[in-house]
């Protein structure tokens, strides 16, 4: 019987394979289309190398094993080789990823990526047990619960993080300049991420937005509105440990800032017809100097938004240091059992035409922080924001003039 099924298996990947032969055949026999016969037929190979190679399992592996198992790991295997953010997403991993836009879920609080193959933190989110941890952006997570993270893809890296509020994980992490290895051990909670937190100082406005969410843009605007009616003078938007969210969030936000016609982003897939231009189309709420404070965990949507006001306004800059690199489109394809493919499948661009996409954004004044001790933002050790509020009043100066 089992013989049967990878028969049949093998007929339908057959009979795929000759309908494309057949196809290729009818419409042209020029050098493309010979190109893409040899190409088919190789993919052929390959396709009846993996039935046989799952047969092979199935029959002579020391244990049964469960056939759902075996293809959800091929599934998550061909998606880990393409790409740090490309996955396949078990049904239930779907779920939580919808979830987590909401700004609510539970777990440790810290958005993780694959970086040269290892699990690397992009940023601590704040006021979360990672963040009182004093987890840092670049850190490389080696191990979770004692088990190391070698192979891990980054779904299932956070899946071992999430858990029920109250319960331990243990963490073993790598960071720049420490010659051992750190170990740490987080309480789970609630992870419920506010993801703007205005403040005022004087005629500055201050705004740190902590992440990209359904709600962030709308949440914003009453800000800013405040700000306007308060009649503030300039304002410092802070991106820092912000590693992104929705696109749909950045672009909200910099239509914010922008004037109408104005280019945010563009997106970039594989052919040259598969651009995607995003321009604001409203007028700006906020039309005074702005300061950006960015570092490494910036990341994504942070991004965006940085590289659409700089690169559009003439009173706009930035300080800190240089951002994350995540500069890449994802889009989630349901399957037919629930699971889904995150995949990526284009590159995101500034307005000036800069890659995001592994070499991230440079500030206009670099400024780092004392390594040795925690920094708490805005506060007088906050060197980072001690600059943006003299860039803030230089650029309400030329604003004046």
């Amino acid at each position: 019987m089992e013989n049967k099924n990878f028969n049949v298996l093998r007929a339908r990947i057959t009979l795929g394979i000759i309908g494309f032969l057949i196809l290729a055949l009818i419409f042209g026999s020029d050098v493309r289309s010979s190109q893409g016969r040899k190409a088919d037929e190789l993919l052929y190979q390959q396709l009846d190398m993996f039935v046989d190679a799952m047969e092979i399992v199935r029959k002579q592996y020391v244990e049964p094993v469960d056939d759902k198992k075996l293809i959800y790991g091929a599934l998550k295997g061909m998606l880990l080789s393409l790409d740090p953010y490309s996955a396949f997403l078990e049904p239930e991993v779907r779920n939580e990823l919808q979830i987590e836009t909401q700004g609510e879920f539970e777990g440790v609080g810290m958005e993780i990526t694959l970086k040269d193959n290892i699990v690397t933190v992009v940023s601590p989110i704040e006021d979360t047990p990672a963040w009182k941890a004093g987890i840092k952006p670049g850190d490389r997570i080696i191990e979770i619960d004692g088990q190391s993270t070698k192979g891990y893809s980054t779904m299932e890296a956070a899946r071992k993080l999430r858990g029920k509020k109250g319960t331990q994980v243990s963490i073993s992490i790598m960071r720049e300049g420490s010659p051992k290895l750190i170990k740490l051990t987080l309480v789970r909670d609630t992870i419920k991420v506010k993801s703007v937190k205005p403040k005022e100082f004087g005629k500055i406005g201050y705004i740190r937005l902590t992440e990209f969410q359904e709600r962030t843009a709308e949440d914003l605007q009453k800000a800013l509105a405040e700000f306007e009616k308060n009649n503030l003078a300039g304002l410092i938007l802070d991106l820092r440990n912000n590693p992104g969210g929705l696109l749909s969030s950045a672009i909200e936000v910099s239509e914010l800032f922008l004037p109408p016609g104005k280019l945010i982003v563009y997106t970039q897939g594989r052919e040259s017809k598969d651009r995607n231009v995003y321009q604001s189309r409203k007028k700006p709420l906020w039309q005074k100097p702005v300061v950006i404070l960015i570092n490494g965990g910036s990341a994504s949507a942070s991004e965006i938004v940085l590289g659409a006001l700089r690169d559009n306004l003439p009173l706009c800059r930035s300080v800190g240091l240089k951002t994350f690199g995540k500069g890449s489109v994802q889009n989630l394809i349901q399957l037919s059992d629930g699971s889904a493919l995150k995949l990526t499948i284009a590159r995101y661009y500034t307005p000036k035409g800069v890659c995001i996409e592994g070499q991230g954004i440079t500030p206009d004044v670099e400024v780092k922080l004392p390594e040795d001790e925690a920094v708490i933002p805005t506060e007088e050790k906050d060197l980072q924001f001690q600059k943006a509020l003299e860039e803030v009043k230089s650029l309400i100066g030329e604003q004046n003039k």
